[in-house]
Order: structure tokens, then C-alpha cells, then sequence
């Protein structure tokens, strides 16, 4: 079977965000998907237009070259209005199955069929099972009977139908390495200034989250952790170091360190082989309280670690499940600042009860961590989280615009319900205040010009 994966373009970003991050991550998803069934036998070539700079129209030309059986398209809510544009254009032009993956269809799957006409079927949970069979079934019968694959949603007769999802893929060392030669891998390295000028790619070494954040969209992989071994990921670290002399990677696991004793074993090799390479990873503080696991990852390079922290306030963080206490994001960014490890806090503005006295609380515990870096995010009903379920769930529908879902301005087609009377204007509101006096302090611009001098990220 020949399947062609496309990888939506997001939406545009304001000209000055452009300047600053100009780098775009390879679709680790849609390449696992590509080596999975290009093991079997299929040929399939991946379509990433944004970083290439390309033209819809002349990626489509690139498509028919290819003569694809399948187009397989992702889509998360921030570029779903593009894979569903995208889903349309490939049913007009091409005599060949049409499906959809990713977050936003596997939360939406039978208002995503009603409002793309055409698709054939929506692929709930990890793709590449159901993905190698519908080629199989292709291959054997000329054509795909959806009852037939596991995971896929469809419409037979008007009448929507959706199979089990197939048991999650327990050990991720049988999969194949993502296929990264199916796409330009120097288009996919960082600003010059990020990483020190390092050539840098993304990597995953497990899925899988246990976390029961309420806010949390992790629909696809599951909860359930499900690590790759120390020697997989090490390996496949190498071999990207000695074929493409990359120097960093970014590894985008929900949590690197949710099983401790692998972290520091994936740490352990590095140090053995030499890599001499940075990594930066995500976090959760309950996880990080060991330090002696924080020395050994700075000895093996980690450079900076990503951190939910989400608010300032226990209660809240008791509502939306995050497992987590003040006390521990406190314990844990004291360790990393400590050992010289750069630690970057995320917090959401419009937290469900949030209140204006929660949020400051937020704002000044933001303050007292004395993170090196810090983002402030009002909140996102994501489709498929509890609070998309509880408070938006009217939302699910073929006709909704999502194209402003995920707005960083106050144009979002909904106003909070999950704030009681604080309004989406007053959220706006908060986070800038919240900027303002975060970056506006003069302790964070003294650490920030520390940082710079210990770690700097131009190049070298």
C-alpha cells in the first residue's frame, strides 16, 4: 500500500514569535507510523509543508506524484480547522482512502466524520496497529472493511460505528525507530540562539502519562507509563549524534522521570558512551525530589527541565488532580537551582475555581520559585479532558469553529465557566498582569543575566 502521512500546518503566530522560535519539531507520530508500516512492506512518504515553506498547491503535486492509496492526516485542536480543510482537498482530488488521527478526532471521532465529509474513518488510540491493518486489508482485498480494524470509528449508513481500541503497545523496544529520513532533518533544527547553536531534534523515550490532570488531553497514549529500555533509547540517541552530529535533544515525554530508577539508568549509559551531548526534558515536581538523580542528569547533560506547577493554590491544584503539593514544587525547584539544572514553570490562569485571589496567589507563588524561565497560559478546555466534558461539552458538534479554540488573544469562541464570574477579558487580563510582574522583577532579570553568563545560549 502506498499511504501518504501529512502533518497539518498550525496556525500563523504573530510575526515577532516567528523571530524568536523559528523551529518546528519533526512529527515524531506520523514517522513511527511510517517506520511501523514501512517494515511490513508499504511505502509511504511523510508531507510536512510548514517547515518546507511549501504552497498547498504544491504539495498536493507532490502527493499525486506519489499516487497514494491512503492520506492520513493528524490533527490537534489548534490545527484541526486545517486538517479538516486538508481532509476535504484529498477527497477532491484523489480516488484513495482519506483518514484521520491524533488528539482532537480521538476526542471528537462522530462530530469530526459528520462535519468532514468524506473521511473514511477516524483511527482511535495509538495508530500504528490499526494503521498496519487497513494495509494488510488493502493488500489482501483491494479495498478496507472498517468493521474489520481495531480502533477505527466510521459512518456506515448514516449510522456512526466505532471497534475497540486495540490494547495499548506494551513494549515500545519492538517498535521501529522513527523513519526521520522521510523528511528534511536540517529544516528541524532550533533558532541559532536556543541550545547554544547546537543541532538539535525531539525524541520520545516512553508514553504514557499517570497523571490525572483534569486539563490534560492525553487521549492517544493513555495513562498507563510505557517506557522504552535505557539501552533502546541511548542507542537511538548515538546513532543520531554519529549519522547527523546532533548535539541536543528535547526529549517530549510527558514525564521523563515517572519511574526514577529508568531515568538514572538512561543517564548512567549516556555518561558511559561519552555522548557528551544536552537534553532537555519535561517533569512532574513529585518526581524530581531525589538529588542524587538530579546530579546524575546534570552529569549527563540535561540542561533544563519543564514544569508543571499550574497554580499557587492547594485547593486548586487538589481540583484539577495533579497529584502534586506547594510543598513539593517548592522541595524540587530548590534541588534543581541548587545543583545548576535551568528549570522552566508553566502556570494556568482560569483554573477551574479559579478566583482573582487564587490567581494572585498563583502570580506570587510563580515569584518565590524563582524559576529561569516561566509561561502563564490561560486555560484551554482541551476536547477530551474532564473539563471539556463537564463545562463545554455542547462544543462537540459537526458545525463548531475551532479555528479560535486555542486563541492567545480574547477572540475564543467561549467565555469560562469554570471561574465562576471572572470572564475570558478578565483572564487576559490576569496573565498580563502576571508577565508583568514576573519578568518585571528586578530578582528574575538578575538570574536571568546569571543564567546567560553560566549558560549561554548563542553559539560558541
Amino acid at each position: 500500500m502506498k499511504i501518504a502521512l501529512i502533518n497539518p500546518p498550525s496556525p500563523p503566530l504573530p510575526l515577532w514569535i516567528l523571530r524568536v522560535i523559528n523551529s518546528y519539531s519533526i512529527p515524531l507520530g506520523l514517522a513511527y507510523l511510517a517506520a511501523y508500516a514501512r517494515r511490513a512492506g508499504h511505502k509511504v512518504k511523510i508531507f510536512d509543508p510548514e517547515p518546507r515553506g511549501m504552497k498547498p498547491e504544491q504539495m498536493w503535486k507532490e502527493v499525486a506524484e506519489f499516487g497514494p492509496d491512503l492520506v492520513g492526516i493528524t490533527s490537534v485542536t489548534p490545527n484541526f480547522t486545517m486538517a479538516r480543510e486538508m481532509a476535504l482537498e484529498a477527497r477532491k482530488r484523489f480516488d484513495c482512502l482519506v483518514i484521520m488521527g491524533g488528539p482532537h478526532a480521538n476526542a471528537l471521532p462522530r462530530s469530526t466524520l459528520l462535519g468532514v465529509p468524506g473521511l473514511d474513518a477516524v483511527i482511535l488510540g495509538e495508530g500504528e496497529i490499526p494503521l498496519l491493518a487497513i494495509a494488510g486489508e488493502f493488500d489482501s482485498a483491494g479495498k478496507v472493511d472498517f468493521n474489520k480494524i481495531p480502533g477505527a470509528a466510521f459512518l456506515e449508513a448514516w449510522k456512526y460505528k466505532e471497534n475497540p481500541r486495540p490494547e495499548l503497545i506494551g513494549d515500545l523496544d519492538t517498535l521501529p525507530r522513527p523513519a526521520r529520513d522521510l523528511v528534511d532533518i536540517k529544516l528541524y533544527y532550533p533558532n541559532r540562539w536556543f541550545f547554544g547553536g547546537k543541532k538539535s531534534t525531539t525524541l520520545l523515550s516512553s508514553r504514557g502519562c499517570p497523571g490525572q490532570c483534569t486539563f490534560c488531553a492525553n487521549i492517544c497514549m493513555g495513562r498507563r507509563f510505557r517506557p522504552r529500555g535505557p539501552e533502546n533509547v541511548v542507542g537511538e540517541m548515538e546513532s543520531l549524534v554519529k549519522e547527523h552530529g546532533l548535539r541536543h535533544f528535547k526529549i517530549y515525554d510527558d514525564c521523563f522521570t515517572a519511574n526514577p530508577a529508568r531515568a538514572a539508568a538512561i543517564c548512567d549509559l549516556m555518561i558511559g558512551r561519552k555522548l557528551n551531548i544536552t537534553w532537555d526534558i519535561m517533569g512532574r515536581v513529585n518526581t524530581l525530589l531525589d538529588e542524587a538523580l538530579i546530579l546524575k542528569m546534570k552529569r549527563a547533560g540535561c540542561r533544563q527541565v519543564v514544569l508543571g506547577i499550574e497554580t499557587g493554590s492547594q485547593r486548586i491544584l487538589n481540583l484539577m488532580k495533579k497529584g502534586t503539593t506547594l510543598a513539593m514544587a517548592e522541595e524540587c525547584c530548590f534541588k534543581l537551582r541548587k545543583h545548576g539544572v535551568l528549570y522552566s514553570n508553566s502556570f494556568i490562569i482560569g483554573n477551574e475555581g479559579d478566583t482573582e485571589e487564587t490567581i494572585l496567589e498563583t502570580i506570587a507563588f510563580a515569584k518565590k520559585l524563582k524559576s529561569d524561565l516561566v509561561s502563564f497560559v490561560v486555560m484551554i478546555p482541551f476536547p477530551g479532558t474532564p473539563l471539556f466534558d463537564k463545562y463545554f461539552k455542547e462544543f462537540d458538534r459537526p458545525d463548531t469553529d475551532w479555528s479560535n479554540w486555542c486563541s492567545l488573544v480574547p477572540n475564543r469562541p467561549y467565555e469560562p465557566r469554570q471561574t465562576g464570574n471572572l470572564s475570558m477579558a478578565d483572564l487576559m487580563r490576569f496573565q498580563a498582569l502576571a508577565d508583568k510582574r514576573f519578568h518585571g522583577d528586578p530578582g528574575h532579570l538578575w538570574r536571568t543575566l546569571v543564567t546567560l553568563i553560566r549558560n549561554p545560549l548563542a553559539p560558541r
